[in-house]
């Protein structure tokens, strides 16, 4: 294990209130005495002395190198064990600017530190026992959740739901293995159809507990990554101006020009603690040049990744052969049709749309005038809970590869179920055990571990 000390600047680089500049390792409080001297002493240059204050204090003072104030700061003491990495640490507030960061940066890798690499601060939680791998990983799931839902599965995470579940599956695979070895040295001691029918009921239980986790956490994705939400229709029907509305700002260029939008935009917004990826795509239409064409293709192609589609429809005029034909291709998977312009008069057939389709699924709106926005939101929310089920509070986010790891555990304990031999059964739940082990960081490559935790900031 790494002993030496590393420092990051642990705040976005920019003109800002604080910025924090953090060191943890074995000699972070000879840095910290070299460099820092208390507000009061600064003209006798007083030497500070961590051996002389409690763990966990602040202290205001000033960066110092040979008698040249270099900020005036803050400075933040954790002792060891009894900090973020289980290390002596220490964490300098600075003034928000790039110039007094780098140059305290520097400081401290001059007097020893050394810069430290992407998420190294988390990987040394880890590698001291502090957390397991699955709350490592959720503190990227903690920085990326893009509502109140998907903060609230990172912060559970964290405090071990998805490790206590680890656990006490682990715990059952492992206590059912010892009996089947028992059974394997010691054969003669009960009936071998009656244990047969104990072990697959036992198996059987922690694979069923196992899927109904596993619902759970596809909720779970949901909340972390969002609901691809497509807008599609003709040209002009008020697509980019309902994404505006949605956004309460203006992110789409609105003209009464057909085909001012030619490349999808993307953007997310919060319905009800849920994110949605809502897609303003191009308006399907006889394209007039290359451009044009591009730009309807990739409507075509949201439209079919997207999980629900809203199609609009221009309420001022008669109905045109390609709503028409979008009107057949929404049919395919959960959609809403809007009915767009109702603050003028109604000449779309209604009656045909009402004749093919759920008139629970059509809302009449005004864009312009705001009418019927809170509707839609409504009835999205009630389609994606129709689809994927209710937002109980329970959920759970896995990412790739810990629903990899599960999902092998599901398969080997499938292949248990379908084994006779109890030397095959055994050895596939010991393969269960060791997928678990390897999910929590029991066992894992030093390869993995740089997959892992490359993907966090420098300073976290």
């Amino acid at each position: 294990m790494e002993r030496d000390t590393i420092c990051a600047i642990s705040t976005p680089l920019g003109i800002s209130g604080i910025g924090i500049v953090r060191l943890s390792g074995k000699d972070t409080y000879k840095i910290i005495e070299e460099i820092f001297v208390p507000g009061k002493n600064i003209k006798k240059n007083k030497k500070f002395k961590i051996s002389d204050i409690p763990s966990h204090t602040v202290h205001y003072g000033h960066i110092v190198e040979n008698g040249k104030i270099i900020d005036e700061v803050i400075v933040t003491i954790m002792k060891s064990p009894k900090s973020y990495t289980r290390e002596d640490m220490a964490e300098i507030g600075c003034h928000g600017g790039i110039i007094p960061l780098k140059e305290v940066l520097n400081l401290c890798i001059k007097k020893g530190a050394r810069l430290a690499q992407p998420g190294e601060f988390t990987k040394r939680a880890f590698l001291n026992g502090r957390i397991d791998l699955t709350q490592a990983e959720s503190i990227l799931d903690i920085i990326y959740s893009k509502t109140e839902y998907g903060l609230e599965i990172g912060i559970k995470k964290l405090k071990g739901s998805l490790s206590n579940f680890i656990s006490e599956i682990r715990e059952k695979i492992f206590k059912l293995l010892v009996d089947i070895e028992a059974k394997i040295n010691f054969p003669e001691e009960e009936d071998v159809a009656e244990y047969r029918l104990n072990i697959e009921k036992e198996i059987k239980s922690i694979y069923q507990e196992i899927e109904k986790f596993l619902l759970k956490c596809n909720k779970g994705k949901l909340i972390q990554t969002g609901i691809k939400v497509a807008i599609i229709g003709s040209p002009n029907v008020g697509k980019s101006s309902l994404l505006n509305t949605f956004l309460k700002e203006e992110r789409a260029i609105v003209t009464e020009i057909p085909g001012t939008t030619r490349d999808a935009i993307i953007e997310v917004i919060n319905i009800k603690g849920i994110p949605v990826n809502i897609i303003d795509t191009a308006g399907i239409r006889k394209a007039k040049n290359k451009i044009e064409k591009m730009g309807v293709e990739k409507s075509i192609e949201w439209m079919k990744k997207a999980e629900i589609n809203l199609l609009m429809i221009d309420g001022s005029r008669k109905l045109n052969e390609y709503d028409y034909q979008l009107l057949q291709h929404i049919k395919n998977k959960p959609y809403l049709i809007i009915i767009n312009k109702i603050d003028m008069p109604l000449k779309v057939e209604i009656d045909k749309i009402l004749n093919e389709f759920d008139k629970n699924r059509i809302i009449s709106v005004s864009i312009k005038n705001n009418i019927g926005i809170e509707e839609i939101e409504n009835k999205l929310y009630q389609l994606i809970n129709e689809g994927f089920g209710e937002i109980k509070g329970d959920e759970i986010y896995l990412n790739l590869r810990q629903e990899k790891k599960i999902n092998t555990v599901k398969g080997y304990l499938k292949e248990a179920l379908n084994e006779n031999y109890p030397e095959i059964v055994a050895e596939n739940l010991r393969n269960c055990i060791n997928q678990l082990d390897e999910l929590i960081g029991n066992k894992i490559s030093d390869k993995i571990l740089y997959e892992i935790f490359s993907n966090f900031c420098i300073g976290k």
